[in-house]
């Protein structure tokens, strides 16, 4: 079983040993009165395996569920056998709230309006996001195919490429009928559950309209993807954004302040130590940026994938493909126009 960082703790020993030893999901389980965590999983041949759900309770007796995990009819069941394990039911399900636009977390939302009623919130400038992806979508594979001919991909890896495009398309044709959210969370704002205090707070990088929840009288911080326990999110996954990783480490500065909190994460398991973590998260990109700095002072008209085929990645550049493949280039991508625009 790897180990936490040192300053970080898992609050949980069933999620930490699910997410470190694989091959299971966590129970749900109270957090604080009137919180639950509802682990969904997510049928998928990589990592990771499971959404991490949350069920708030207003003091109206109505629930706000964040993050519902995937289009699957058996997540459903295990919500509706959550809620009434902690004696509520489908109807009092008044709003879902998503964090991102990614499958994994918003994919249930339009179910749940449509059985539940429930009324479907997101941060104002991820539906922008939604919007922008769904003009795309009719040319998403040929968009994707020019984009790695413009990162000099050699010619062997081409149809590699393209068929990751393909499935990623498929993957992701729910944008063809975007998803349309009911409410547009702003930046600051307070969600509307009688008697309880949880703040919107924007958080860009992982996907352009990314947001955190922060309770404020429970010190509870739901960082979706932004912030992880055991993996570094990756970065630029929702469509076009301007310097997406400098965005990402101005986003760890918002939340920087919230190290009293439990942080309630999309994937992996609940830890306190939020410091440990966002310091280890900043260095390995700002580490990532030295390496594309040093890369380009030696070889400045060097190719995406000329800079990408040098650096240290953790499984070995030639061990990269398809999805990894393309992340590496995305990434790589990124870094040169961080270094080109901030040094």
């Amino acid at each position: 079983m790897s180990r936490p960082l040192v300053g970080m703790t898992p609050v949980s020993p069933d999620e930490y040993a699910a997410e470190t030893e694989g091959g299971r999901l966590p129970a749900p389980a109270a957090v604080r009165e009137n919180v639950w965590i509802l682990p969904q999983p997510i049928t998928s041949t990589h990592a990771p395996h499971f959404t991490l759900s949350y069920l708030v309770r207003d003091s109206d007796g109505g629930i706000t569920v964040i993050d519902p995990g995937v289009a699957d009819a058996r997540n459903v069941d295990r919500l509706v056998a959550q809620l009434a394990a902690i004696g509520s039911s489908s109807t009092d399900v008044r709003a879902v709230v998503v964090t991102h636009l990614h499958h994994d977390h918003l994919g249930l939302a339009e179910r749940l309006r449509a059985e539940f009623g429930a009324r479907l919130a997101i941060g104002r400038a991820e539906q922008e996001a939604i919007m922008r992806l769904s003009e795309k979508a009719p040319r998403q594979v040929e968009l994707m195919d020019a984009r790695t001919l413009s990162w000099g991909v050699p010619a062997e890896f081409l149809d590699e490429l393209h068929d990751y495009a393909v499935g990623f398309t498929q993957r992701n044709g729910s944008v063809d009928a975007p998803f349309r959210a009911d409410l547009l969370l702003d930046d600051g704002e307070l969600l509307d559950l009688p008697g309880r205090s949880i703040r919107v707070l924007n958080t860009p990088g992982h996907t352009p309209g990314h947001i955190n929840l922060r309770d404020e009288d429970e010190r509870l911080l739901f960082t979706g993807d932004h912030l992880l326990p055991s993996m570094f999110p990756g970065i630029g996954l929702g469509g076009a954004q301007v310097n997406p990783i400098g965005g990402y480490l101005h986003s760890l500065d918002v939340i920087a302040g919230f190290d009293d909190h439990e942080v309630l994460p999309g994937h992996g398991y609940r830890f306190t130590g939020l410091t440990s973590r966002l310091e280890a998260t900043r260095a390995h990109h700002l580490k990532r940026s030295r390496e594309v700095r040093g890369i380009l002072a030696e070889q400045p008209d060097a190719t995406v994938w000329q800079v990408a085929s040098l650096i240290s990645w953790t499984v070995g550049w030639p061990n990269l493909h398809g999805l990894y493949l393309a992340s590496a280039l995305a990434q790589t991508a990124m870094h040169i126009e961080l270094v080109s625009t901030e040094g």
